[in-house]
């Protein structure tokens, strides 16, 4: 896995989870839908390498590889080329239209093998933040 992954926008407001179903072929929501403005620019998680730009479905797609996982953002517009280096936080698209976010949201997957993971499950864990109680 990857030792340290950023999100790809910033704030992280998770609109839809992840979820796995019993077998490959049945439904599920195989990544997590995080809110994002139209034109907002998406950033790659970690050092990776892309691997694919273009149109899936009629919805604009990015896939990048990165130390064995395949992360997938949709609709993403980019003019960057399958093979381009991206560094951890480097822009690679813009929130474009299409998809069930139809630019409100980004879906973003990930995926080792063949094997679909929770992208938020690699983002580094954050220490939780004590504020004092009022008196």
């Amino acid at each position: 896995m990857i030792p340290a992954t950023l999100p790809p926008v910033t704030p992280v407001v998770v609109l839809a989870r992840f979820t796995t179903a019993p077998a490959d072929w049945l439904p599920a929501h195989r990544g997590v839908d995080l809110a994002a403005d139209p034109g907002q620019t998406v950033r790659s998680p970690a050092a990776c390498r892309i691997a694919f730009t273009g149109r899936v479905a009629g919805r604009p797609v990015v896939s990048l590889t990165c130390q064995g996982v395949r992360f997938t953002f949709e609709p993403v517009r980019s003019r960057r080329a399958a093979g381009d280096p991206v560094r951890a936080g480097g822009p690679i698209g813009v929130v474009g239209h299409g998809g069930h976010c139809d630019a409100r949201c980004i879906h973003w997957g990930a995926k080792t093998g063949h094997h679909y993971v929770d992208p938020l499950a690699l983002l580094p864990r954050r220490a939780p933040v004590l504020k004092p109680v009022a008196r």
